[in-house]
Parts: C-alpha cells; structure tokens; sequence
C-alpha cells in the first residue's frame, strides 16, 4: 500500500515540511524541509533539510529516540516546553511512575560504583536521570561523588529510619 503524507507548519516567520512517504508496506520516507520566509521580498532563507529512509518496523523507535533528542535539544537551547503528561513521560521512560525494587536499588548501586554516567543507568532502567539522582540520595550517595558510601553501607536499614528514632544499638538491647 502506497501513501504520502503531508505536513506543513508555520511558526512565526518560518515554515517547516514533514513528508512521509512509501511506496510499499516495506519502508517509509520522512523528508523534512524549514525555511524563513522573508515578509518583504517573498524569499524562503533554508533553515532545516533532510531525508531519512527506514524499514517501518522501526518508525516506532525512531519516534522515541527522535522525542528524546529534542527534549534534550530543547533543554540546551533552553526553549521553554510543556510539561509532557503521565503518559508521554511513560512512552519516554518505560520505567517513570514505577517503584524502585530492592534487586533494582542494588544494581542501580553497582552500576553508579562501577562508573557508569547517570544518564546511561537512567536508560538502563527507563527512568529519568533526576529520578536516579533522587533514588541516590535516597540510598545515602551523592550523585557528583560516587566514591562515597554512607557509614553503615549502601544499603544500610538507616534510609528508612533515622537512627533518633530507633535508638542506639544499645538502648535497642536495653529496651
């Protein structure tokens, strides 16, 4: 089955042009063009271009990783963006909204002893790079100084209860 679609956005003074095409249920080409249209002369100044062919399995995973990257974009360039709902935060991160399973807690410790980047532990798990930065300091680390283990282990019952409320081991065995 053939198709082509078209999708032309104006925004402010420029233009941008989605198509996405195919000529069988194989493949699908998107073609993306922008350009600034100059309000006096009629001229278009070429902004963005370029063509992308791909199996359509694959269109998919492609829109996540192409969501992901402007996100990421727009966080550098600092362009203001919604906040994106529940939903998209879940198709982005498989793992968002989901609570933290003690086998998960210990190779997120592993993994952020042994070196790896935030970011790669966050894809790991599907999770948002804040909330493995959150997960941390939770678990007793500080995500800028992975050599640090808290007193009593990474692991240690004291992130659930602080030690003013259950006592000293001694005044536990007094009590």
């Amino acid at each position: 089955m053939a198709f082509r679609h078209l999708n032309e956005l104006p925004l402010g003074d420029k233009v941008f042009r989605i198509e996405l095409a195919s000529d069988d249920d194989s493949t699908v080409t998107l073609n993306l063009t922008g350009w600034r249209e100059d309000a006096e002369g009629g001229t278009a100044e070429p902004i963005a271009g370029g063509e992308l062919t791909m199996p359509m399995q694959d269109v998919a995973a492609l829109r996540i990783a192409l969501n992901r990257a402007l996100r990421a974009l727009a966080i550098v360039a600092e362009v203001a963006e919604p906040i994106p709902d529940r939903d998209v935060l879940r198709e982005l991160f498989p793992g968002h909204g989901a609570p933290w399973v003690p086998q998960h807690e210990e190779e997120l410790l592993r993994r952020f002893h042994d070196g790896d980047t935030i970011a790669r532990i966050a894809a790991r798990f599907g999770r948002t790079p804040d909330s493995v930065r959150t997960k941390l300091r939770e678990l007793g680390h500080e995500p800028r100084r992975p050599e640090y283990c808290p007193p009593d282990g990474c692991l240690s019952w004291s992130r659930y209860a602080s030690p003013a409320l259950l006592g000293t081991p001694q005044e536990q065995a007094e009590g």
